[in-house]
C-alpha cells in the first residue's frame, strides 16, 4: 500500500473552515424561537417579548445568509412564527393596553368606580383594583389583595 501523501497547507487551511452544506446555529435558532413565540402568545407579554426575539433572529440570520448559497427556509420560518405570535400577543393584550392608553390619557383621575364601570374584562378589573389599591382596601378588608 502506498504511504498517504503529506498534509498541505492549502488542505489545512480548508479543513479549518465551515463546510457548505453545515448551517450557522443562528439559522435554526430562528424557527426554533418562533415555534417558542407561537405557543407561548397566548400568554400574552411572554408570547411578545419572544414574537419580537424571533423576528430580530430571523432578520440576522438573513444577513449572514447574504451570498451564502444555503437555505433561507428556517429564517424564513422564524420570521413567519414570530410575525403571527407578536399580532396574537397584541391581541391578546389589546385590552390591556387600551386600558392603559385610557388611564394615561385622563391622567389618571378616575375613581375605583369609573374605572369599573368602563372595565369590559376581568383583566381591567384587575387593573381598576390595582391602580386604586388604597380606595379598594378601604371599601373591601375582607377581600383578597388583587
Amino acid at each position: 500500500m502506498p504511504p498517504e501523501p503529506a498534509a498541505t497547507p492549502a488542505a489545512d487551511a480548508d479543513a479549518s473552515e465551515e463546510p457548505a452544506s453545515r448551517r450557522p446555529g443562528i439559522v435554526v435558532a430562528a424557527p426554533v424561537l418562533g415555534a417558542m413565540a407561537l405557543v407561548s402568545a397566548w400568554t400574552g407579554w411572554g408570547g411578545l417579548a419572544l414574537g419580537l426575539v424571533a423576528v430580530a433572529v430571523a432578520l440576522v440570520a438573513f444577513a449572514r445568509l447574504r451570498g451564502r448559497d444555503l437555505s433561507r427556509r428556517g429564517p424564513l420560518a422564524g420570521l413567519a412564527l414570530g410575525l403571527v405570535a407578536v399580532v396574537i400577543a397584541v391581541a391578546v393584550e389589546w385590552s390591556t393596553l387600551a386600558g392603559a392608553v385610557t388611564y394615561l390619557e385622563t391622567g389618571g383621575v378616575r375613581t375605583l368606580d369609573e374605572c369599573m364601570r368602563q372595565a369590559q374584562n376581568e383583566k381591567e378589573q384587575h387593573v381598576c383594583k390595582s391602580q386604586h389599591l388604597d380606595e379598594y382596601r378601604a371599601r373591601y378588608p375582607s377581600e383578597i389583595d388583587p
